[in-house]
């Protein structure tokens, strides 16, 4: 028997998570390179590695989401990156919503293992809505048809089109450049209907 289909209104909760039970869903782990734990009443992903990324995804599936995280940077250089997956089908192939503590953001789709940028030059972009430091910046992240959207502190800073992935988990991601020893904190998840 078919299940009915449940009408999702904007504004309507999909999952929330304050983090402080663990592990909720979340993919954990900690060996050498890196970590990813539950701590300080948030979820905390260390890199001890030079250019390279740790992430997490959760087990639900969703078409359409607004994704809502505060995150801070804990220990380690400004030059780095974290943020937001939506849409993940693998470790392949996803969404990114990329922050960084020295104030770059962009949007970006890792297909077939390959990571392209969403914008005409293909780098980040500089804001100084972006916090930076060991500052709190609010990370807002939008999945809805095609349209992707990144706002950080309620400044809307970039907004594309893609229609390759149409549903999939979502995650949160922190990585290093050059310099290792990233350590940062999530916070206040809360992902809800566009």
């Amino acid at each position: 028997m078919q299940q009915p289909t449940v009408e999702k209104n904007p504004g309507d909760i999909l999952f929330a998570d304050d983090f402080t039970v663990s592990p909720n869903g979340w993919g954990t782990m900690d060996r050498e390179g890196g970590r990813i734990t539950f701590e300080y009443s948030g979820l905390v992903i260390g890199v001890d590695l030079t250019d390279f990324m740790f992430w997490t995804v959760n087990g639900d599936e969703f078409a359409d989401t607004r994704i809502d995280v505060d995150a801070v940077l804990l220990d380690g250089p400004t030059n780095d990156n974290f943020g937001v997956i939506c849409r993940y089908q693998d470790d392949e192939n996803y969404y990114g919503f990329l922050v960084s503590h020295d104030g770059y953001y962009g949007i970006f789709k890792k297909q077939a293992g390959s990571i392209v940028m969403a914008n005409a030059s293909g780098d980040l972009q500089f804001s100084e809505s972006i916090r930076q430091g060991g500052n709190v910046n609010h990370i807002s992240a939008v999945c809805h048809g095609s349209r992707l959207k990144l706002s950080v502190n309620e400044a809307v800073l970039a907004e594309v089109e893609d229609e390759t992935f149409t549903s999939g988990k979502i995650g949160l991601f922190a990585g290093a450049y050059e310099h290792p020893d990233v350590e940062v904190l999530f916070d206040n998840l809360l992902v809800t209907q566009p």
